[in-house]
């Protein structure tokens, strides 16, 4: 009867131990896969902000052309009223 006690002792602590060994690999598994879906999400988050940053940089290369043309025409629009203004009092002086 010690015999079978001590037998069926023996096989209830393998089979404890088989079934750790069993959920020690799901929980490894499902460590790895949580880890791969973070690691997704880090990629993912890492190109939406490239193409944020892209998006801003041509943003401000657009506004800075844009506002180099102003300036540029705001110029030329200066010089012609200037122009226009010294042909009037060139003319009223003449006058």
């Amino acid at each position: 009867m010690k015999l079978i006690k001590g037998l069926l002792a023996i096989a209830l602590v393998s089979l404890i131990a088989v079934s750790c060994k069993e959920a020690k690999e799901k929980a490894g598994d499902a460590a790895d896969a949580a880890t791969e879906v973070v690691d997704d999400a880090v990629d993912t988050a890492t190109d939406a902000v490239d193409t944020a940053t892209d998006a801003v940089e041509d943003a401000v290369d657009s506004t800075a052309a844009k506002a180099t043309d102003l300036k540029d025409e705001a110029v030329e629009a200066t010089g012609d009223a200037v122009d226009a203004a010294k042909e009037k009092v060139k003319e009223a002086v003449e006058h």
